[in-house]
């Protein structure tokens, strides 16, 4: 049997790099094809044999030597992604996906392995979006959140630069959408989750087997998002990262879940993929409006992400994350991550919105109701945590472009504090709120203040 909240497949780090094996993006995207072994006939191929007949072997990362090289992905590790095991972590497609579970617990018991896990899927929290697309939106409802988070004086502080990229790793962008035009710089599409029902019984729809590079929503979740961070400003407002650049990460594919509504979902091995690609690509910047409850990853195994998130950051990217809609006191990963700023979503009146997840790991929040943004087509409301996180990807955005214009630096560490010092106090408890709300226009401005001490820019 399998957990309820996984794919079927099963994630895990051998002890020695398997050096046959092709990078889970070149099988995706057909450039490469998977090997049926894992160490050649020996104990840990015997361990996988013992409960299913067949298995489709690849690594999860790819190198950042081969990021844009097409069947070369599993070439040139470097010293870090070697000191990290990065070269390490398989990809095991099963003939039976509902052994995941018992192939996972043999696996963990041979010496070769340092541990192993059915792969647990990972949502995109989206609580509403039922509402219609509109071609004209109301003004004052777009402007709302803006307004709380004082967007047009951070925007007026600095505009952002080009050469500063946030990366969307969600279910892909709206490509054709007006909003986006001159925005998207390049793009990725890493789901490779297979056709028809997953071994959770969730039914996935529309593109979800790899074979392309596209970044196309099929959802509008990841339109959403990237409309807060990057939208031109035709019939909604600027996003907050202004004029700096978007790279969409489609690592969600579309699915039909409880109820018949099509949510966005995905493996954490594409997501893994998605956020070293991303880094690799060049991101400074990388947006997370998904996760995983610590309920859905087994006891004895690393938190999921650790991997993929310590690599990001260790190569200077700024991870963003929302904390999730259950409502309630947990984990959920990749937010709860060190280094990772986790973002919950507050209502007007101060308070936590009903809907974001309590935790002690909660580092600010962002307006996450009714928020209008960019939908497949034409515009949108939707609510939820997801909506609040890119509110804070884009102010990051636009201090990494101060920065940039200025001369100085910047560490993730400094960014935090920036962000938790001035934001707006609110009326709930710190475990649920963390410093309050986003102000954007002051941790521009104190960020200013920070670069002058630096010596970059006394005439900013």
């Amino acid at each position: 049997m399998t957990r309820p909240n996984t794919t079927g497949r099963v994630m895990a780090k051998l002890r020695t790099a398997p050096v046959h094996l092709p990078a889970h993006l070149d099988v995706a995207q057909g450039a490469a094809r998977a090997m049926n072994t894992l160490d050649d006939g020996g104990s840990i191929d015997h361990s996988v044999h013992c409960c299913v007949s067949g298995m489709r072997c690849s690594r999860v990362f790819g190198s950042a030597f081969g990021v844009n090289k097409a069947g070369e992905r599993a070439q040139g590790f470097d010293d870090l992604e070697i000191s990290m095991g990065l070269d390490r972590v398989v990809a095991v497609e099963l003939s039976d996906k509902c052994a995941a579970e018992a192939v996972a617990q043999e696996m963990s018991a041979d010496p070769g392995v340092e541990w192993a896990m059915p792969e647990p899927l990972a949502h995109a929290p989206l609580l509403a979006g039922a509402d219609p697309s509109v071609s004209t939106p109301d003004r004052a409802l777009v402007e709302a959140p803006h307004k709380r988070v004082q967007a047009a004086q951070a925007l007026a502080i600095e505009p952002g630069q080009t050469s500063v990229r946030v990366a969307v790793i969600d279910t892909g962008v709206a490509l054709d959408h007006p909003e986006f035009d001159g925005r998207i710089q390049g793009g990725l599409d890493t789901v490779d989750l297979g056709m028809g029902t997953l071994a959770s019984g969730v039914e996935l729809l529309g593109d979800s087997k790899g074979r392309d590079f596209c970044a196309r929503d099929e959802t509008g979740h990841g339109s959403h998002v990237a409309g807060i961070i990057g939208a031109r400003g035709l019939s909604i407002l600027p996003g907050l990262a202004g004029t700096c650049g978007l790279i969409p990460i489609r690592a969600l594919a579309a699915a039909r879940g409880a109820g018949g509504r099509v949510v966005g979902i995905g493996g954490t091995i594409d997501i893994d993929a998605a956020i070293k690609s991303a880094t690799d690509m060049g991101a400074r910047v990388l947006n997370l409006s998904l996760g995983t409850s610590e309920h859905d990853v087994p006891v004895g195994v690393p938190a999921v992400h650790s991997d993929s998130i310590a690599y990001a950051q260790k190569r200077g990217a700024v991870c963003v994350a929302a904390m999730g809609n259950s409502g309630r006191r947990e984990v959920f990963y990749p937010a709860a991550l060190p280094g990772v700023i986790a973002v919950g979503a507050m209502n007007a009146s101060g308070y936590r919105a009903r809907f974001s997840t309590i935790g002690a790991h909660v580092t600010l929040c962002a307006p996450g109701t009714d928020v209008i943004s960019a939908g497949l087509q034409g515009y949108k409301p939707s609510t939820g945590t997801s909506h609040a996180a890119p509110f804070v990807s884009g102010t990051v955005a636009l201090m990494l472009s101060l920065s940039d214009r200025l001369g100085g630096t910047l560490s993730t560490e400094t960014i935090t504090s920036i962000l938790t010092s001035t934001a707006t106090r609110g009326l709930s408890p710190a475990d649920e709120i963390g410093a309050g709300c986003l102000n954007a226009g002051a941790a521009l401005a104190a960020t200013r203040d920070v670069l002058q001490k630096q010596g970059g820019g006394q005439n900013a």
